[in-house]
C-alpha cells in the first residue's frame, strides 16, 4: 500500500470492521497492506478468537513469529503473550 491518506483511510476502516466484529471487512482491509502492521495483526488474531474462525491458530502462531523478530521481547513476555493465545484457543471445558 503506498501513499499515507491511503493508509490512513485503509486504516480507519480497519479498526472500525474490527470493532464492530466485521471479520469479512476487516481481513479485506489487511489484504491491501504491503506489510500489516503488528498492532493490527493483534486485532486481527483477535477478532478471529472472536468469532471462533480456523484461522486463529495459524494467524496467532505468524504473530508470535512476527513479534519474536520485530519487536524482541523478553523470554518473559514472550511466554505471556503465547499463554494468553494458548488459553483463547482452548476449547471451553
Amino acid at each position: 500500500m503506498s501513499g499515507g491518506k491511503l493508509q490512513g483511510s485503509a486504516g480507519a476502516i480497519f479498526w472500525r470492521a474490527v470493532s464492530s466484529g466485521n471479520l469479512i471487512v476487516a481481513e479485506t482491509v489487511a489484504r491491501e497492506f504491503e506489510k500489516l502492521p503488528l498492532d493490527f495483526a493483534l486485532a486481527l488474531v483477535r477478532l478471529y478468537g472472536d468469532t471462533n474462525s480456523r484461522l486463529y491458530k495459524p494467524a496467532a502462531l505468524r504473530y508470535l513469529e512476527r513479534l519474536i523478530v520485530e519487536e524482541r521481547p523478553s523470554l518473559r513476555d514472550l511466554a505471556t503473550v503465547a499463554s494468553l493465545l494458548a488459553e483463547r484457543a482452548a476449547p471451553p471445558s
